[in-house]
Order: structure tokens, then sequence, then C-alpha cells
């Protein structure tokens, strides 16, 4: 029998919202700009789970010790704020998320997203009205996942014990972090891993549609 759970978190990008379009107009404007060769949907839904950092890397053939990185992290993101609101969630989210409240089952969404992009996606989606709490890297300290720092800021948002707490997201960030935060995980495989890297991780579940989370409340 599934484990039911009274309290939920869960990742953004690539978990509820899909912000794979966006990342690919902003990042092919940033490379057009520098006259480097543009890239495909699939490119952008390899990498960006693992980050802005990951998506100018491997576009641009740098790492972060070199000199322009920082430089080129920052370009992104400052196209890609002006294209990030037409993100769009996953189909069944907002069921589930409905669900959820509707419920009076705490969720929360924790991010390595940076703040200014989580509330103001959230805000449009009036995600915020229901969410416990909204977590980003500025409210753990600028600790990002897989250190268990912003789970555990979520965790103290609510009254529910860490046994019935679970994460669902789609990296292998969001498993570690779960475990090294003490709870339960949810690998989502509709999400942007694949299928190869997803068969290295354990979770404690997986689920191939958001909807399925309906057996997890």
């Amino acid at each position: 029998m599934q484990k039911k759970y009274k309290c939920f978190l869960f990742d953004l990008d690539g978990t509820l919202l899909d912000t794979a379009p966006e990342f690919l107009t902003s990042l092919n404007i940033l490379l057009k700009k520098n006259k480097l060769p543009l890239v495909n949907d699939s490119f952008v839904r390899k990498r960006v789970s693992d980050g802005v950092g990951k998506l100018i890397q491997d576009s641009f053939h740098i790492d972060e010790k070199h000199i322009d990185f920082e430089s080129k992290r920052d370009n992104l993101l400052d196209e890609y704020n002006k294209h990030f609101l037409f993100s769009k969630s996953f189909s069944g989210v907002d069921k589930v998320l409905k669900n959820l409240s509707e419920k009076k089952i705490d969720w929360m969404i924790v991010t390595n997203k940076p703040k200014k992009f989580s509330l103001e996606i959230c805000n449009k989606l009036k995600w915020d009205k229901y969410a416990k709490a909204i977590i980003s890297p500025e409210d753990a300290n600028g600790r990002r996942k897989p250190d268990p720092a912003s789970l555990e800021k979520a965790l103290s948002e609510t009254s529910t014990e860490k046994d019935l707490s679970v994460y669902v997201g789609d990296n292998w960030r969001d498993i570690e972090a779960a475990k090294n935060a003490g709870i339960d995980s949810v690998l989502a495989m509709y999400g942007y891993l694949e299928e190869k890297h997803a068969s290295l991780l354990n979770p404690t579940s997986r689920i191939g549609s958001i909807s399925e989370l309906k057996n997890f409340f």
C-alpha cells in the first residue's frame, strides 16, 4: 500500500513548471549575440534542471573558472528576465495543487531558482495564495540543493513530522536534498531527467505524471 503524506514539498522547474521553452529562447538570443551556433529544445531540456550555469558551460564550452563565465551567466539571466513569465505548468499540476489545498494538506515550493523569478511566477499562477511557503536559496543563506538547508527551512514552516513529509523533484539534486534532509522523495519522471540518469537514482517513489500523486495523499 502506498504511504500517505501530510506535507508535500515541490521543486519548481521540471516538476511543476515547464521552463525549457523560455530558457531555449533566452539562450539562443544570447548565443546569436555572441555569433555562436544556436541550440535546440532537446539540448536545453537535458540541462535546464542543472541550472543556468550548466546551460552556459555546455553552449559556450567554458567552465565555472573561465573569466567570462559569471558575466555570461548574468547575461542569460537578463534575457530570461524578459521571457520567464511565459512559462506554463505541466498538465495536471494545478488540479493536484488544488486537491492538496482542499484537503488542507500543507504544500510548499522549494527551488534553486532565484527568489525574484520564483515569486513572480507563483504570483502570476496564483500559487502564492495557497502554498504554505515558497523557498529559494535566499531563504537558506544562499545554500542550494543538494544542500538540505532550503528543505529544512520549508519543514520549519509546517507542524507535520518529517516521516509524513515528502519532496517531489525531477533532478538528482532533489533526491539528494531530500535524503540529506531526512525525508522521503518522489522522482518526477515526466520532467527533464533522462531515463539513463534516472535509473541511477534511488528515490522513495517514482511517478510518470503529476496526477499519480493523488495516490500519495
